[in-house]
């Protein structure tokens, strides 16, 4: 059995475009399967129908705990670009923009009832979030902000 030179070279081409190949494809595959959303800084958006409960509200004069009973809560809808939920007492609902981490709740409107033990915080909680201008969604959170001013604190349960 004779070994010529042209087949050793022949197979070490052969086996060197494997390679190169079997590279290609790796690197083709790990890039398809990350994710996009840790690089590109994008925060994520709030889902349809999540209900975010209202913890605090920051106000110039102290942070605000919300207090037991009255439920305030934020829900948005996607597809519509609304967000609406309860204030405390009063029903209400907006419309919003996002882009990037910007958000914004224009046309808020809400029912006018009286409530005395709730009213103020539904005062200040209305008044915070005409300002709120940007958004963080962390550990289950959601924070909106003005500028870099913290306003409104959610979360999830």
């Amino acid at each position: 059995m004779k070994i010529s030179v042209y087949n050793i070279h022949h197979k070490f081409i052969v086996m060197k475009l494997n390679i190169v190949t079997l590279l290609v494809f790796s690197l083709v595959f790990c890039a398809c399967s990350s994710t996009k959303t840790a690089s590109t800084g994008i925060p994520e958006k709030p889902a349809t129908g999540t209900m975010w409960y209202l913890k605090k509200i920051h106000m110039p004069s102290g942070v605000q705990e919300i207090k037991a009973g009255s439920d305030v809560f934020l829900r948005f809808d996607t597809e519509k670009t609304s967000a609406g939920g309860k204030g405390g007492c009063n029903s209400y609902g907006s419309d919003y923009t996002i882009n990037g981490d910007k958000i914004s709740f224009k046309n808020i409107f809400s029912t006018k009832m009286f409530c005395e033990n709730f009213q103020q915080q539904e005062d200040n909680f209305f008044k915070q979030l005409q300002q709120v201008n940007r958004y963080v969604i962390k550990d289950g959170e959601l924070l909106l902000y003005l500028n870099n001013e913290l306003l409104l604190e959610f979360a999830t349960n």
